[in-house]
């Protein structure tokens, strides 16, 4: 715990190992900051992002699906859609949990990381009180412990509650994947073996069934008498009779040390009446740090970092033990919410010092209320309702978290008159929409949050209007109408084999150039990359060459379903379709350009991509057979156009000069070696 942040400590623990699959829990969270800030440091080393934050959008979008890193976020569902602001831009599993009256509030990272040839992967995992937020990774004072184990030297009772709470977390996705992070990460823990040897790990997990103060109490009281207690937390009671400091008495703490928080005027961050009763209290006193730890927490100087770390510091006579993780000092965060945390020995040391001066003034701040003690009441009822759209196959899917079924309606962004979805029951198993989907397809154009209506079918009471963040799959399937275009020539450019960053630096160039189309370049720099050149076509080989290529990438051992997803029937700048419907483009009365193909082109263009979608190893991806459908369409529209000119002869007998020629470029040949030859 020092001035650092947290994306710092994140970068050093990982020290450039690759990250194969990451999990996430947190209470608040902001998507748009998670994927600007976080995500990029998950993926590959190499990669260089802009600092245009529409244009590094795209770009970790673009590696994310490059990569294929699996990553899933769990977030407090009920404080989300009461502060809820920004909604994922890219594909990666959002699942909120909602716990009724109790907070899932924990802050947890479940990194699977490689360790280089011939090394077994690592598990590492953290726990703070850092949430997925631009505060709780950069501003605030934060806390947060590391562990890492791998598959032969982990201590058994961690790898036991490791399990148990990822299998808690699995339960709690709508969407059920057996290639996602939960998963990955519970293949790894399978094969781990525990270390008898192995240094005992103290961690109070989501699958905890211990009270909290018992986990405590079964390492505390080994320590000697006398044992002082520093708690520093942001949130206390809100009533002046609030003994909670009693429960730790109980555990044979003798002094109780309670860090004041102070706000940017050095004015106290507590309610007056719980101020005025620690004061009165005896062995139980307001604190500040020590200079040894405000130092390098940059305390008292600019800018100033609001207190958001949770730490419980047992101090005895001989050694010490301190808590760190989501625990509050409130009745909910000890002995309801769903919290997580390591119990950590550490060195006798005070973090804290007794306030000898009077207490300052209460800040005049208005308090948020602590994590489990919103007034639920207020809000109206709001089941927990729980809604995914797959874009490959414009499935709608949807539960709720209750015996009661419901009826719902999806509300678009212009409001009542945008109604995407009306009356659609849900019950409390998975269960998919069967009307039309393309209001809903519009609706989630630019974002994932869709507003929900309805009413509980059982009472009749109606559902209070509130956003849900609707979990959104196969984003390589959802169309991207901001994105730029690339010219058939760049598309087969890199269907030849050009080299993911140059892939990259040409995709973020028709990005920016798209900026600039629309007006809101803002201060990003037009860079020009040099051209490729305007004779690619010169020689139809190269045509030829790009599509054997991307048939071989798309064929070979380490091509991907999502991959071949991708390329196939996708909607990406460079998919197989965008091309496709650029030769259909060359087929349409238009105005000549730089980036019009040349009917011939198209003609050859088409044929090449029907000979792909021919390929018997793509026969059963989704979509397939319709895209050769499209395109023996568009082929057909060519033999009966006048768009390529034939000789004179030949034009006499067009049909059949057509059929020879795709019968002998479809032709599938073998080259057999003459008798006798060397």
């Amino acid at each position: 715990m020092d001035n650092a942040q947290i994306s710092q400590y994140l970068e050093e623990r990982l020290g450039g190992r690759p990250v194969k699959a990451a999990v996430f829990t947190t209470y608040t969270f902001d998507p748009a900051f998670f994927e600007l800030e976080v995500v990029p440091l998950l993926l590959p080393e190499n990669s260089s992002f802009s600092i245009d934050e529409r244009v590094k959008q795209f770009q970790v979008r673009e590696s994310l699906r490059e990569a294929e890193l699996p990553i899933d976020v769990f977030y407090d569902q009920n404080i989300f859609r009461i502060q809820g602001e920004s909604s994922p831009g890219m594909e990666y599993g959002c699942h909120g949990v909602s716990e009724g009256n109790r907070a899932f509030h924990p802050k947890l990272s479940f990194l699977l990381v490689g360790n280089g040839a011939g090394e077994s992967d690592s598990l590492l995992i953290s726990a703070g009180s850092n949430n997925l937020t631009k505060a709780g990774w950069w501003d605030n004072i934060e806390c947060q412990h590391w562990e890492e184990i791998g598959q032969q030297n982990g201590d058994g009772e961690f790898l036991q509650v490791l399990k148990q709470d990822l299998e808690y977390l699995k339960g709690k996705q709508i969407v059920q994947s057996g290639n996602g992070a939960v998963s990955e990460i519970q293949r790894f823990l399978a094969n781990c073996v525990a270390d008898p040897e192995a240094p005992p790990v103290h961690y109070f997990g989501l699958s905890s069934t211990t009270r909290f103060l018992d986990f405590l109490s079964a390492e505390t009281s080994q320590l000697k008498k006398p044992v002082e207690l520093e708690i520093i937390s942001p949130f206390f009671a809100d009533d002046s009779r609030n003994n909670l400091h009693e429960a730790f008495q109980d555990l044979g703490v003798s002094n109780v040390r309670l860090l004041l928080p102070r706000d940017d005027k050095q004015e106290a961050l507590c309610n007056i009446d719980y101020l005025a009763h620690i004061d009165r209290l005896e062995n139980v006193s307001w604190s500040d740090w020590v200079k040894t730890t405000s130092d390098p927490l940059g305390v008292g100087k600019e800018p100033h970092r609001e207190l958001h770390a949770k730490i419980f510091n047992f101090i005895g006579a001989d050694r010490a033990f301190t808590f760190v993780g989501s625990v509050n000092f409130t009745y909910k965060a000890l002995n309801e919410n769903v919290e997580a945390g390591f119990l950590v020995a550490t060195d006798p040391e005070s973090l804290l010092e007794t306030i000898s001066d009077d207490l300052p003034e209460v800040s005049q701040r208005s308090f948020e209320p602590a994590p489990g003690e919103i007034d639920g009441e207020e809000q109206g009822i709001m089941p927990q309702i729980s809604l995914t759209f797959d874009w490959l196959t414009k499935t709608l899917s949807g539960r709720v978290g209750s015996e009661s079924p419901i009826e719902i309606d999806l509300i678009g962004p212009d409001g009542v008159d945008s109604t995407a979805v009306k009356g659609w029951p849900l019950g409390n198993c998975l269960s998919n929409y069967t009307g039309d989907t393309e209001a809903l397809e519009k609706a989630l154009a630019n974002g994932s949050l869709i507003l929900v209506s309805g009413r509980v079918c059982d009472s009749g009471e109606l559902i209070a209007p509130h956003r849900v963040l609707l979990q959104q799959t196969h984003w390589s399937h959802k169309p991207q109408p901001e994105l730029a275009t690339l010219s058939p020539q760049q598309i087969l450019a890199i269907y030849a084999g050009m080299s993911p960053e140059r892939r990259q630096l040409l995709l973020t160039d028709a990005r920016v150039k798209r900026l600039f189309e629309l007006g809101e370049r803002g201060e990003t720099s037009l860079i020009e990359e040099a051209p490729l050149e305007n004779e690619f076509f010169s020689e139809y080989a190269e045509l030829f060459h790009a599509f054997r290529m991307l048939r071989r990438d798309l064929s070979n051992e380490q091509s991907t379903p999502k991959k071949q997803d991708y390329y196939l029937t996708g909607t990406g700048v460079d998919s197989l379709p965008t091309l496709v419907g650029r030769a259909a483009a060359a087929l349409e009365p238009a105005q000549e350009s730089d980036q019009q193909l040349h009917p011939v082109s198209a003609y050859l263009l088409l044929l090449s991509a029907k000979e792909v979608y021919r390929s018997a190893e793509f026969a059963g991806r989704p979509y397939v057979t319709e895209q050769l459908e499209f395109i023996e369409t568009l082929l057909q529209q060519i033999r009966e156009s006048k768009l390529i000119k034939l000789s004179s002869e030949r034009e006499a007998d067009r049909d059949r000069f057509f059929d020879w020629f795709e019968a002998q470029f479809l032709q599938q040949y073998r080259i057999e070696r003459a008798e006798g030859s060397a």
